[in-house]
């Protein structure tokens, strides 16, 4: 492991993003709120310390990033922006202590949308807009945007985009990996602006426009009011938020080839064929559960059960109603598809439908060999068979992922809290969700955790946002030797 280059690289992230945060710091100064100055210094911290760590380590600027520096500048990387992306909110009095302003930062960055805010509304529009815009980066990823405009960076980027990608492995769609990474970033602006001027159309004012596309198009769920899209009031404004939140929840290349002439590759895509079946499945069966008990009409009950289902599927979290006072069957259903999430390639977390995909495809070949021994019977994807070694990755990502939710989840029970809101918490962290059920319900907060269990929660949505196999790579020692 050569840290003196995961050092430079970091260093070059902390430098850009203390670049970035001047950007709150210039809304804070438009609306004449003092928090401008606790902003400001924050700004000037990160760059400067970026600026002293890249200093320190600039003999390696022109070293190699193998994959294990790839891994650890993604781990490192993220963690050390969190940090600094938590100054704000202490030095603005956000929060007091530490653990909770981390903890914000953290499911920020990571598009988590988890809490520990009780009170958004008496928060200024600076830190409002920082708490989202963190989400906005965290989403197409701080490391890939680093790629696309760092010209360092896009040296080894493809070591660092496959360590940060969500999905199996990631699409290169142009031979230089900065010029696919410039793609992303390009369609990821053109679906960010066009939602904020739709917003703006249903009635939004600009700056919860803003606010809200910095968290649908992460898939994060940020809001500036505590009610979250429940506040508005406006089917309108909640057509606009599922439609974005769905698209956010597919795959960007795909969006790439359909913008550039060909939409057939979008539409006979195996994994968002069922990506879209099970969002309307999931759709259709919580609508007919709600309708007649929880809401009278059918329209009542499409559109609060349209909207939570695709923004608990695409891991978004925005809420409209407080689903915790559901029915078991569409509270249920919710929960599973905290496990399941958006495509590869997309800014959703969980587990992904291309790897639930194949895991079911995986279980038929299986029963399938029962009956007939001696066949050759592949796995296929999109008509053409998938390699045994992707398989194993997916099987043993899939080990992992629901090893961590278990783990965490006893860890939480061990600490006092209610198995309902520790399965529901750790489920929605690891899977980058936000809300749960039980005590983080819709309507609640983490506010309410102990240190130790933030955390916890706060390493989960690390874990999760990364893809578990970045993070844990780090503890085998072999990844530490020259």
């Amino acid at each position: 492991m050569n840290l003196k280059v995961v050092f430079y690289s970091v260093g070059k992230l902390t430098k850009f993003l203390g670049a970035l945060m001047a950007i709150p710091c210039m809304v804070s100064l438009a609306y004449r709120e003092p928090d401008f100055l606790p902003l400001g210094i924050s700004a000037a911290l990160t760059l400067f310390s970026g600026y002293l760590v890249e200093k320190l380590s600039s003999r390696a600027k022109d070293e190699e990033i193998r994959h294990r520096e790839a891994f650890a500048i993604v781990s490192l990387g993220w963690v050390v922006v969190a940090l600094f992306g938590a100054i704000p909110f202490l030095l603005g009095g956000t929060f007091s202590s530490f653990v909770d302003a981390y903890f914000e930062s953290m499911s920020g960055f990571t598009t988590t949308g988890a809490t520990v805010l009780t009170n958004i509304e008496s928060q200024t529009h600076g830190i409002l807009l920082w708490r989202s815009f963190t989400q906005w980066l965290g989403g197409m990823g701080i490391i890939v945007l680093g790629i696309a405009i760092l010209p360092k960076l896009a040296v080894g980027g493809m070591q660092l985009l496959a360590a940060e990608s969500p999905g199996p492995s990631p699409e290169r769609l142009k031979p230089r990996i900065a010029e696919t990474a410039k793609i992303m970033w390009g369609i990821y602006l053109l679906f960010s602006f066009s939602e904020v001027l739709l917003l703006k159309l249903t009635g939004l004012s600009l700056f919860d426009s803003f606010i809200h596309m910095f968290s649908t198009m992460p898939t994060g769920g940020f809001s500036s009011h505590t009610l979250n899209i429940g506040f508005f009031d406006r089917p309108g404004a909640e057509t606009v938020i599922t439609c974005f939140m769905f698209l956010a929840g597919g795959n960007f290349a795909l969006y790439y080839y359909f913008l550039k002439g060909n939409p057939r590759r979008l539409f006979k895509d195996s994994e968002f064929r069922f990506y879209s079946f099970v969002m309307i499945a999931a759709i259709l069966l919580v609508t007919f559960n709600l309708w007649g008990g929880t809401y009278k009409s059918i329209w009542s009950s499409f559109r609060y059960a349209a909207f939570q289902v695709v923004s608990i599927n695409t891991t978004t979290g925005f809420t409209t109603q407080d689903f915790d006072l559901w029915p078991s069957l569409s509270r249920g259903i919710l929960l599973l598809l905290m496990f399941i999430g958006g495509c590869a390639g997309g800014t959703a977390g969980a587990i992904k439908n291309m790897r639930i995909l194949i895991l079911l495809k995986k279980g038929y070949q299986e029963l399938l060999r029962l009956v007939h021994p001696r066949a050759v019977i592949p796995v296929r994807l999109g008509g053409r068979p998938v390699q045994e070694a992707v398989i194993a990755g997916i099987t043993g990502f899939f080990i992992l992922y629901i090893l961590v939710f278990l783990v965490s989840s006893l860890i939480l029970m061990k600490l006092g809290f209610d198995m309902v809101s520790s399965v529901a918490a750790s489920a929605a962290t690891i899977g980058n969700v936000g809300p749960g059920l039980g005590l983080v319900g819709a309507s609640k907060n983490y506010a309410f955790f102990s240190p130790l269990a933030k955390g916890i929660l706060s390493l989960n949505m690390l874990l999760g946002r990364l893809e578990i196999y970045t993070v844990l790579v780090l503890l085998v020692p072999s990844t530490w030797r020259k």
